[in-house]
């Protein structure tokens, strides 16, 4: 006689449909700003109303969905102002942070950067965007905490933080600086095993910041051009 099979937990049901929104948003399938509603994720997902509404709930805490009575969930938009901001903040902490830690980082810490840094590629390749970020800020943080400072590695992980509400990945928007950043990791790790000067070492950290900074700047002003011309385009054919 054939066993029953056991239901789903309801935790389970809720985790399971708070991934697949999750990567999807990663992943740019759903954009900024773009409405998300509970019947078309039911059909999507082909899971009940209560487990969506939860993850809904958990990418509101998140800052990722904005909920706004009478019209539903939306992509949370990038708040483009205090993004460029706090990763200009970033940048210079971290600059810092990084020379600091030349001087003092052990082989084995490099290692487990380099290590990384590998993981990382092969996550860019994949266009696995939750991995890749999350192995970004593995990378940074292992890096400065050899810094020795423990009120600038609290202004980092601050600013991090801070970030973190102003912004999802941004790496799905720009593919190609993935593996650019992860060039840029074997530079300035070369640079620091190779006794690269301090200063050397804070303008390449800076500059590896700055750039990822620019590149979503970019990316940002081709999508508003874009949104513009089929705006006219539409209007046209009114």
């Amino acid at each position: 006689m054939a066993s029953t099979p056991r239901p789903v937990p309801a935790r389970a049901k809720y985790q399971e449909a708070y991934r697949k929104i999750h990567e999807r948003i990663l992943r740019g399938e759903y954009r900024p700003g773009q409405r998300v509603t509970i019947e078309a994720l039911v059909r999507e997902l082909g899971m009940s109303h209560t487990p969506i509404r939860e993850a809904l709930r958990q990418l509101e805490a998140q800052g990722l969905v904005t909920y706004r009575p009478h019209a539903g969930a939306r992509v949370a938009e990038v708040d483009v102002d205090a993004y460029r901001e706090t990763m200009l903040v970033l940048a210079v902490l971290e600059g810092w942070a990084s020379a600091l830690a030349a001087s003092r980082i052990e082989t084995h810490v490099l290692e487990r950067l380099r290590a990384l840094n590998r993981h990382m590629r092969r996550a860019a390749e994949q266009e696995d965007y939750r991995t890749f970020d999350q192995l970004n800020r593995r990378f940074h943080q292992s890096l400065c905490a050899a810094c020795g400072q423990r009120y600038l590695l609290e202004l980092i992980d601050a600013t991090w933080r801070r970030l973190d509400a102003v912004r999802r990945s941004i790496f799905p928007f720009i593919p190609h600086r993935g593996l650019q950043s992860v060039q840029e990791h074997d530079r300035l790790l070369d640079l620091i095993q190779q006794g690269a000067p301090r200063s050397r070492v804070e303008c390449f950290a800076r500059r590896h910041k700055l750039r990822t900074l620019r590149t979503y700047l970019r990316w940002g002003g081709r999508s508003a051009e874009r949104l513009a011309a089929a705006a006219v385009r539409k209007s046209r054919n009114v």
